[in-house]
């Protein structure tokens, strides 16, 4: 298990924050409100981050005052929603930095007009769960089981962090964790294939998808099962677009064309405009360590095959703004273009669910190859084929 940063990028504008913990009778039906008494919560405040309306990052803090609570957001649609308590017993720090836990999370989901009320306690994970919606009386019906088994998994792994390397306890502390995070896994897809009518559901099996945790076939097979009066929910078309993205991207179909204006010079583009060359396309972020490693790389195969090879950038998670600053100075000439959300959303609609991807297209806009995590490969089979 590594360190790692994940990441929502979802549009909030705040309207309010307080310190009454009362939960309130009504709710404006563009906001939500989510209130909490929780005992062992011992910060002046939380913290979450998420992308405005143009697309950069914002931060906000949520007051705390003896453990109480309340928050008020404007929100246009449902959404998935975690505060960092900056409880000290919840950070799970290392030499590097820390493992962002789900177990040290504040998680709900949140739609307007609802009014959500968070019940338990903080010892050295957030053993407190949503109320006051369906779909978060179904998440927290979940989460209150396999968050007390993700904590110890972590507990575990920075146990293993302090031991030395030839310690013969490594071994079976190692399994002990690997049957944890089974046993969660196993759990998840219990809840998601049991409850067809939750969103819950919808949203859990959107995050395992994007998380690989759930075998393509089967995902599909849930998702066929989920009730179709879900199907204006927006985690359940997040699913809808992953599951026509698996159809849509297996290796030796031709890769759908796509037109977007979130590029670097605001000009549209065409992914067939590329028709002609060979096509390497690398799904990165600026936040993802490997996918940032192999840029080099990837700068020395446009110019080593630059008769033959177009590279296209797809950033997940920036601003066009940052992409353009990180780039330019390293010299990493290639088209960029923005996944966004919405229309623009090709994480989703190419079914990406790891970082870094890359995909590589023959001249006739073929998908030939796929790579996703470790992608070293893709550049020896490049040369397989362009030598």
């Amino acid at each position: 298990m590594k360190p790692s940063i994940l990441k929502l990028s979802i549009p909030f504008v705040l309207l309010a924050l307080c310190y009454s913990c009362n939960p309130v009778s009504t709710e404006a039906p563009d906001s939500f409100t989510v209130t909490g008494n929780i005992k062992g919560l011992d910060t002046e405040f939380m913290s979450r981050s998420y992308r405005d309306a143009a697309g950069k990052r914002v931060s906000d803090s949520i007051f705390v005052k003896d453990g109480k609570f309340s928050y008020t957001a404007k929100i246009d649609e449902p959404t998935f929603v975690i505060f960092w308590p900056n409880v000290e017993s919840t950070i799970k720090r290392t030499e590097r930095g820390y493992y962002p836990a789900k177990s040290s999370q504040f998680a709900f989901l949140a739609s307007p007009g609802d009014n959500i009320e968070f019940k338990g306690e903080v010892t050295d994970f957030i053993n407190a769960y949503p109320t006051g919606t369906k779909a978060n009386d179904d998440l927290a019906s979940l989460n209150s089981q396999i968050f007390p088994l993700l904590n110890k998994s972590v507990n575990t792994q920075l146990q293993i962090n302090k031991l030395d390397e030839s310690d013969p306890s490594i071994p079976s502390l190692k399994e002990s964790m690997a049957k944890l995070d089974e046993r969660v896994i196993e759990m998840k897809h219990e809840f998601v294939s049991s409850n067809p009518n939750s969103e819950a559901a919808a949203w859990y099996l959107s995050d395992m998808m994007v998380r690989s945790q759930i075998d393509q076939e089967k995902a599909i097979e849930v998702f066929k099962s989920l009730d179709k009066n879900l199907a204006n929910y927006p985690f359940y078309q997040a699913v809808a677009l992953r599951v026509d993205g698996i159809e849509s991207t297996k290796v030796g179909k031709v890769m759908p064309n796509f037109v977007t204006e979130a590029t670097m010079d605001g000009e549209t583009f065409e992914l067939n405009d590329l028709r002609g060359k060979y096509v390497l396309i690398d799904f990165w972020g600026t936040w993802c360590a490997p996918c940032i490693a192999e840029m080099p790389k990837v700068k020395a195969y446009k110019e080593k095959y630059a008769d033959k090879l177009v590279i296209l950038g797809v950033n997940n998670g920036d601003t066009m703004e940052k992409i353009i600053k990180f780039v330019e100075p390293k010299g990493y000439d290639w088209a960029q273009i923005l996944s966004d959300n919405g229309t623009d959303d090709l994480v989703l609609k190419l079914n990406v669910a790891g970082f870094p991807t890359k995909f590589i297209l023959s001249p006739e806009g073929e998908i030939l190859n796929r790579f996703v995590g470790d992608t070293e490969e893709a550049f020896d089979v490049l040369d397989e084929i362009l030598d």
